[in-house]
């Protein structure tokens, strides 16, 4: 160490030390400590940047997460989860520290970080000027992951240079900005064996359009209902004035949406004159499984009528709860006639039977037993999994049917399979599992919605 101080000494060297920095800032070396602080007085290890002063915070707090003090410690976790991701990297070195309390609060913010970033909107980095259209929808598919096709059989895509001028930084953004100008809208894909997202021709139209991390809503209609009904009983009259609103959901394809509440909780709904309206129908309401490819849904808000005199929401803010699964992890099975345990992670899988029916048609069942807690809706189980039939060429079969029954033993899934040509031979079982399951309310805003004005004579 002493050398490393006396560039007189033959074959001194700086030291390589923004790793030797951040090791003695988490050991705590009181003595090594003592020479950084000469170096930096002798001006050695050179100015900073604010990488590096990012890096040394978040070896300082790590270290502070084995401190004696429970409330140091509960401070230090707090700092680390407002620095996201950028501790990511020394959390992960963490994980393994000799210290016990250390080890356990690094991989507890780890996956920490792993649930917010599942709720997180794919970022996109598009140059601005003039760009073709298609080129760029392929640069945002390629930076976030999504399936994104460029029409099909149902639709066609208009290509056209499009203009850039003002950054779009996460993927419905850049997916809207792009089909405005370009005189395309997207929708889910109708072929379930190519689940994605679809841009095909066609007018984006003036929805009000809110985005809530990998999620984009839109209002497609608001609804006044006017009745009046006369009862020819005691011929008295009564009159009845309703409100809706239609909402349409997407979301993107790479975010696994498992489950959602059947109906938002509106939080807030204030017209532009300042009067707040309640909603008609109870919130949140039952789980609905999502099934497939589907990328998509639709459902509507009751509210009570506003005056007719109001031109606008000025403001419409929901909360929706939402499951969602990430960080897949694979089982693969080749022998498909034994009844041997497949063991990952918390997974057990067995395969409990196998048939190959006339023609085409196989039938396998599977049963999976898992440590996770069990989901409620617990439906939720049996869709969260991908299950696939390959046979020798590599071509996938389709499956037909699944059915599903939670036993004392675990879940217990059926399948049925098809082949797409007569000549297939069942050869890989791939098993596709989530490692990660949340549940969150996200909250919509929308800002400025207009109304419908006219009534009745």
């Amino acid at each position: 160490m002493t050398d490393f101080l006396r560039p007189g000494v033959r074959g001194w060297r700086k030291p390589a030390c923004w790793q030797c920095v951040l090791t003695l800032l988490r050991e705590g070396c009181r003595r090594c400590a003592t020479w950084l602080a000469i170096l930096a007085w002798l001006g050695l290890t050179g100015g900073t940047t604010a990488a590096q002063d990012a890096e040394i915070r978040v070896a300082r707090l790590i270290k502070r997460l084995g401190d004696a003090s429970a409330a140091e410690r509960d401070a230090a976790v707090e700092e680390l989860v407002r620095l996201g991701a950028a501790a990511r990297p020394q959390l992960l070195e963490a994980a393994s520290d000799p210290d016990p309390e250390v080890r356990l609060r690094a991989k507890q913010l780890l996956q920490q970080l792993q649930v917010e970033e599942l709720w997180q909107a794919a970022p996109v980095e598009l140059p601005l000027g003039r760009l073709s259209a298609s080129r760029s929808l392929a640069q945002i598919a390629e930076q976030t992951g999504n399936r994104l096709l460029i029409g099909d059989q149902y639709g066609a895509f208009h290509e056209t240079p499009v203009e850039l001028d003002e950054p779009v930084t996460t993927f419905w953004e850049a997916v809207d900005a792009l089909c405005r100008k370009s005189g395309n809208r997207v929708r889910q894909a109708f072929d379930s064996r190519q689940a994605g997202l679809v841009v095909v021709a066609g007018s984006l139209g003036k929805y009000p359009v809110a985005y809530a991390g990998p999620v984009r809503a839109q209002l497609v209609a608001a609804r006044r209902v006017y009745t009046e009904e006369l009862s020819y009983e005691n011929f008295q009259s009564a009159r009845n004035h309703t409100f809706q609103l239609d909402l349409q959901v997407m979301w993107e394809d790479r975010f696994r949406l498992v489950a959602y509440r059947s109906q938002p909780e509106v939080v807030e709904a204030v017209t532009a004159a300042g009067q707040r309206l309640a909603a008609v129908q109870p919130a949140g309401g039952s789980w609905n499984v999502v099934t497939g490819g589907t990328r998509q849904v639709s459902m509507n808000l009751r509210l009570h009528p506003p005056p007719t005199a109001a031109g606008k929401l000025q403001r419409l803010a929901m909360r929706w709860g939402l499951i969602a699964v990430g960080q897949p992890a694979s089982i693969e099975v080749t022998d498909l006639s034994s009844r041997q345990s497949y063991f990952q992670d918390d997974v057990e899988l067995i395969v409990e039977g196998f048939q190959q029916g006339p023609g085409s048609r196989c039938e396998v069942t599977l049963l999976v037993i898992r440590d996770l807690v069990l989901p409620e809706p617990q439906e939720v189980l049996f869709h969260e999994n991908d299950i696939e039939l390959i046979d020798q060429q590599g071509r996938p079969y389709r499956k037909q049917g699944q059915t599903n029954a939670l036993t004392e033993a675990g879940a217990r899934m059926k399948l049925t399979f098809l082949a797409e040509g007569s000549d297939s031979t069942p050869h890989l079982l791939r098993f596709t599992y989530p490692r990660l399951r949340a549940q969150r309310a996200i909250d919509i805003v929308f800002t400025d919605v207009p109304l419908p004005t006219g009534r009745p004579e």
